[in-house]
């Protein structure tokens, strides 16, 4: 529940910011970029710190004080919208929301087991895609900040009395542990405290396949509503348009999900990701509005269902404290990708028009893929 909230939230407050920001002239070009960025920036600071927040304070008080701080920005963002002040503070929406996000990552970790632990997290994901499509689509009825932070705001109230409520589960969360599919022997290893460093060095070429795919999520949530409106579109068909394609992740997640589960997580990636390379190859041939819909769906689904994936195979990695890190780790990179994707891609817009976020896609996909078969043949190689 509370992770549909927040991302109804997250999808409704990013687009509808988006597409009024661009359109004011102190926001043009490399500004707009820059503002598209920091709540990415914002959730890089809380990744870096989540894995100490979480050791140190009491959960359900980081919780509480989350959605109260998320819940004072969203009503200064009212005012102060269409100001510069909207960069501070939708840093701290990133920076508070990831703190969010990252929690929740960790409590289904610990939650969902093998051997249908991919298969929950797609079906959790389908939950959160949903929530995503109609926050999304309700631009299109919103147009006024009061009215689109208020209902944020009342979400935000849910969610801290929802944690009040939820009171056993969190002070059992201590004594739960992720049990990995890798063999015992390596318990110790697991469980001790890793760096950052360590961990991503553990698996390089996932962790830099993440990267390429968070910096095509971070392009499309950052462009596409522009993109769409570019061709033609009313800033409300724009933002219904940027919501269908989301959906495709309904149908990519639990298949993704359970191919996972099933023959391997790496291969599920390989698969997705050739889906996702095949539809923006087709998107350079077929421009129309329908056609360009159709394949941002298959992109999205693709981009959606890896990032899901992701969490699974952190859960079946890394246990413990570890586990946090993992969780982190992941995130960072992400984070990292979803900072410089809106840098990056209105550098290629300003090159070559709405075509630059085609080819940033084509980009991302292209080096994954590739990353992927190198990863299978690391994996069989004796």
């Amino acid at each position: 529940m509370i992770a549909s909230i927040l991302g109804f939230i997250s999808a409704f407050v990013r687009t509808f910011v988006n597409l009024d920001i661009h359109h004011l002239i102190s926001f043009r070009g490399d500004i707009a970029s820059w503002d598209f960025t920091m709540p990415f920036i914002g959730g890089f600071l809380s990744t870096l710190l989540f894995p100490k927040i979480r050791e140190k304070f009491v959960l359900k008080n980081a919780l509480r004080v989350s959605f109260i701080a998320l819940f004072i920005v969203l009503g200064l963002m009212i005012f102060l919208i269409n100001t510069f002040f909207d960069f501070p503070l939708r840093f701290l929406i990133g920076f508070f929301a990831g703190f969010l996000l990252l929690e929740l990552a960790c409590f289904q970790a610990e939650l969902f087991q093998a051997p249908y632990r991919a298969t929950f997290f797609g079906f959790m994901g389908i939950l959160v895609v949903l929530s995503r499509s109609i926050g999304s689509s309700c631009v299109d009825y919103f147009h006024r900040p009061f009215e689109v932070f208020t209902i944020c705001m009342g979400g935000l109230v849910i969610c801290y009395f929802l944690v009040f409520m939820w009171q056993e589960p969190l002070e059992r969360k201590k004594l739960r542990t992720v049990k990995s599919s890798k063999d015992s022997g390596k318990d110790s290893r697991r469980n001790s405290g890793k760096a950052f460093y360590q961990i991503i060095a553990l698996s390089p070429l996932i962790f830099i396949s993440v990267f390429m795919m968070g910096s095509i999520g971070g392009g499309i949530s950052s462009y596409l509503p522009i993109f769409f409106e570019n061709l033609g579109l009313s800033e409300g068909d724009a933002a219904l348009a940027y919501s269908f394609s989301g959906l495709g992740a309904l149908v990519f997640l639990p298949i993704a999900g359970r191919i996972g589960d099933k023959w391997g997580y790496e291969k599920a990636f390989l698969l997705i990701t050739f889906m996702g390379l095949f539809s923006v190859i087709m998107s350079f041939f077929f421009t129309q509005i329908d056609a360009l819909s159709a394949s941002f769906f298959v992109i999205r689904a693709s981009k959606g269902a890896f990032l899901n994936l992701m969490y699974a195979w952190v859960a079946t990695q890394f246990a413990g404290k570890n586990l946090a890190y993992g969780m982190s780790s992941f995130s960072l990179i992400k984070s990292i990708s979803y900072i410089f994707a809106p840098l990056g891609v209105g550098t290629l817009i300003g090159f070559y028009g709405d075509t630059g976020l085609l080819l940033w896609i084509l980009g991302g996909l292209s080096v994954t893929f590739v990353l992927m078969i190198f990863e299978i043949k690391k994996i069989k190689s004796p």
